[in-house]
């Protein structure tokens, strides 16, 4: 969700991460994890969009490289564009060939809690809402069973509902990963994906599919270029290509995220059963 106070301050929120620019100020605010990177315009080389992301391009001086991004991710098209066209207007024009500054070392960043309106976007997702569903269902059980009385592993029902949204979390996000892994190089288009810019934390690729579509990859351990195969149905859902002990090794936390949610789930069952007869 983006709110746009006045036409001089643009506030730009996202899944991950806040973008701040007010026209007053020298400075953009990108804020994540109640870390807050103050970015001077004079670092800023461009700021552009790219499936409801805001990329905020860092100079660089060292030649052949790309600067450093700081991004914010899912929000509107519509507010990616106010907020790269409001701090665009503000940017000196350089011409190609004029020096950079090494826009790293002009940020500065501090540590703060993160404001309420940082959080908003958060606990307003439709996942979030989803999960609050969840813990409120297993509170009510956890009441009902306390007050009618279960059998002796009532008193650990909170724990073994915790460890179950551990594994519900392990085979969502292992399970997709390993499914897509296997099955993208084997039914999907494979394309060698080339490195675009780096963000605060992981490398970003770039890759097109048939249609002209350009897309982007995160990774954090690839070189200069990866590998990658999409779904030609869904070309943003794409996969590098795992090695056997990746494969192993997603399956075997798979298979215990699998073990968590069941065992979880049948011992909330079993004492919920055992609460209602009596």
């Amino acid at each position: 969700m983006t709110t746009t106070p006045s036409p001089s301050s643009i506030v730009l929120r996202g899944r991950d991460a806040t973008a701040r620019f007010e026209e007053g100020l020298d400075h953009v605010l990108w804020e994540q994890d109640g870390r807050t990177v103050r970015i001077p315009l004079a670092a800023i080389e461009d700021v552009r969009g790219a499936d409801r992301t805001a990329e905020i391009v860092l100079t660089t001086a060292r030649a052949g490289r790309s600067g450093a991004v700081y991004a914010v991710h899912d929000t509107s098209a519509a507010a990616v564009s106010a907020f790269g066209a409001a701090v665009r207007a503000r940017l000196t024009e350089r011409a190609p060939l004029d020096p950079r500054p090494e826009g790293e070392d002009l940020v500065t960043i501090t540590d703060a809690p993160a404001s309420a309106s940082a959080r908003g976007p958060w606990w307003s997702s439709r996942r979030v809402l989803s999960v609050l569903a969840v813990i409120a269902v297993f509170v009510v059980i956890d009441v009902m069973v306390g007050v009618r009385g279960g059998s002796e592993f009532v008193a650990v029902l909170p724990f073994v509902q915790l460890f179950t949204a551990v594994g519900v979390l392990l085979v969502a996000v292992m399970g997709r990963g390993l499914h897509d892994g296997r099955r993208l190089p084997r039914h999907g288009i494979t394309v060698s994906a080339e490195f675009d810019h780096y963000t605060n934390n992981t490398r970003v690729y770039r890759y097109t599919d048939l249609d002209g579509g350009v897309h982007h990859y995160r990774d954090s351990t690839g070189g200069e270029r990866l590998e990658l195969s999409y779904d030609p149905r869904d070309p943003g859902r794409a996969a590098a290509r795992l090695s056997p002990y990746m494969q192993f090794m997603m399956a075997l936390m798979t298979l215990v995220g699998l073990a968590l949610t069941c065992g979880g789930l049948w011992l909330t069952g079993h004492e919920l059963v055992v609460s209602l007869r009596g």
